[in-house]
């Protein structure tokens, strides 16, 4: 599932969820929280309400995605890094957790899981 894209600082953004069955130790389902970012064209409908672009393939970021789990607001990311270089459109960059899988049944909001981006352009 992928949110809508968001006109933010030049650029588009969306924040995409996805399970797995790979990858953990311990043979459980993970859940990946991805946020991706790309350059938005001068033929976007966003861009017309803004005058600035963001020319950058690829940018630096510090961000962080805000999920709500059963018991605590679960945080992935941090400000107090330096940045991460998000790779170019399409690939995004995130965390998986078996956490928030175990749990989806008691997070979704009227079908919907919340998650929130906060993002910093270095």
């Amino acid at each position: 599932k992928q949110s809508p894209e968001v006109f933010y600082a030049g650029s588009l953004w969306k924040i995409t969820v996805q399970a797995f069955s790979d990858e953990d130790p311990q043979g459980r389902r993970t859940l990946g929280l991805f946020l991706h970012r790309r350059k938005a064209e001068t033929s976007d409908q966003l861009r017309k309400l803004c005058t600035y672009v963001d020319p950058r393939e690829k940018v630096t970021a510090r961000y962080q995605l805000i999920c709500p789990s059963k018991r605590e607001v679960t945080v992935f990311g941090s400000y107090k890094q330096t940045g991460t270089l998000l790779p170019k459109a399409p690939k995004g960059w995130g965390w998986r957790t078996a956490l928030l899988f175990n749990e989806l049944g008691d997070l979704l909001q009227n079908g919907a899981l919340r998650v929130a981006a906060v993002v910093q352009l270095v």
